[in-house]
């Protein structure tokens, strides 16, 4: 067994916790004597929880014989101690939920079914976490480069993460249905994480929360409705915890579905597969939690407005088909009257966490730290980077137009004399 690093070796690799894990998955393919590459592909901020290689491993004595993984680990690193549960919440995603959802469609045909990576090994101990999972970009598999190239997602994109999110929340309900004893146990265990007092306090949360929103508030340019935002951001932590815990309809929710938590794959129907990924927060809680989550972050309020009604007609109706593969009847879970008031009550979500979390989808470092006031960026002349950050300032102000017009942002303020 031999190692081959294509990488200059940061401070979170730990070369041996690594090359330990490694083996215990090579023989587990029936590997005695191999070789493996290790490519770094995202971490020291990159990533906000996991560091995360690509593994090749190769059999010594039959070239055809390979395997590619993707590991995530915590190993080594300042934010192991902060993050440590969201590492365990994810274990227990695999573990319990996403492994039972195999099973539960094993009665289905290959191409219906909702994809999931393999997990293949899992550590929870402090100091040596790890999560080892198939490569799904060996199988074809693709994270869309849109956002990130600052382009707009066409509405079949949509439409088909929001189809197969349908799916992913009806694997919930069916699971409900069929055993409903050994649900009731595990949705406990899948309360929110992130919205907890000792959680926010433990890793900081709080404060990345307040300081995104105030961030967003200052390129606001509508004054009346800075003023309304001014007061929702005294209260801004209660309003999210508000939003994610248990209603009346409930499923176990992916927690952060967006663009860069899926991938894509077109079959040989050119047919598109999506595969999820991610599950440090799944939660259970509203479905439209997941679905707002998507649309307020991957799509702009001309795109919602023009689709919104659309997008809910194809979420019901996937989620209908589902269940029906599974001779449940949809009314029996989710009525569309009830699917309907979620879809109203549940707004106001979206826009607080399109206030929070199109920092990271607009900006870079640099841009950042001339938004907090820096005058100098390291490593770059200020002259090079965009002060008035022209993508991040019109996405808030899109967002912040929509809800004035559509009412959400009265109505958020509204909800303040509640809590």
């Amino acid at each position: 067994m031999s190692l081959d690093v294509n990488i200059s070796e940061p401070d979170e690799f730990n070369c041996n916790e690594l090359h330990s894990c490694i083996d215990v998955v090579a023989k587990l393919k029936g590997l005695e004597d191999f070789v493996y590459h290790v490519d770094f592909i995202c971490g020291n901020g990159e990533n906000l929880i996991a560091n995360v290689f690509r593994i090749l491993i190769k059999d010594v004595q039959s070239e055809d014989k390979q395997y590619s993984f993707i590991v995530k680990t915590l190993i080594n690193t300042a934010r192991q101690e902060l993050f440590h549960e969201l590492h365990i919440r994810e274990v227990n995603a695999y573990e319990m939920i996403v492994k039972k959802y195999e099973i539960i469609q094993e009665s289905l045909d290959i191409e219906q079914r909702i994809v999931f990576p393999k997990c293949e090994y899992t550590r929870i101990e402090k100091n040596q976490e790890v999560i080892i999972l198939e490569d799904m970009k060996a199988k074809g598999y693709q994270t869309d480069t849109k956002l990130a190239n600052y382009e707009r997602l066409d509405y079949t994109q949509v439409s088909t993460a929001i189809k197969e999110l349908a799916k992913f929340h009806a694997l919930s309900f069916i699971y409900e249905k069929q055993d409903s004893q050994t649900f009731e146990n595990i949705k406990s265990k899948f309360q929110d994480i992130i919205f907890t007092e000792r959680f926010l306090n433990k890793s900081k949360l709080r404060n990345y929360f307040h300081e995104s929103y105030g961030m967003s508030l200052n390129l606001v340019e509508d004054l009346k409705a800075k003023k309304k935002l001014e007061m929702i951001q005294l209260r801004l932590l209660e309003l999210l915890k508000l939003y994610t815990r248990p209603g009346k309809s409930n499923v176990l929710c992916h927690g952060d579905y967006w663009i860069n938590n899926i991938m894509f794959k077109n079959d040989e129907n050119n047919e598109t597969k999506v595969c999820f990924i991610d599950f440090q927060v799944m939660r259970f809680s509203s479905p439209l939690t997941d679905i707002l989550h998507f649309l307020f972050l991957c799509t702009d309020s001309a795109f919602r407005t023009a689709y919104f009604d659309d997008l809910m007609i194809d979420y019901y109706d996937s989620l209908k088909a589902f269940l029906n593969a599974y001779s449940i009847d949809i009314n029996s879970v989710y009525t569309k009257e009830d699917f309907d008031d979620d879809c109203k009550t549940f707004l106001p979500f979206g826009f607080l966490l399109a206030m929070i979390e199109l920092r990271i989808l607009t900006t870079t470092p640099e841009d950042e730290a001339i938004s907090k006031g820096s005058n100098i960026v390291p490593g770059i002349h200020i002259s090079e980077v965009p002060g008035e950050l022209v993508y991040y300032k019109m996405r808030v102000n899109d967002v912040v137009k929509e809800c004035v017009n559509n009412g959400v942002l009265d109505r958020v303020v509204d909800k303040l004399s509640s809590l």
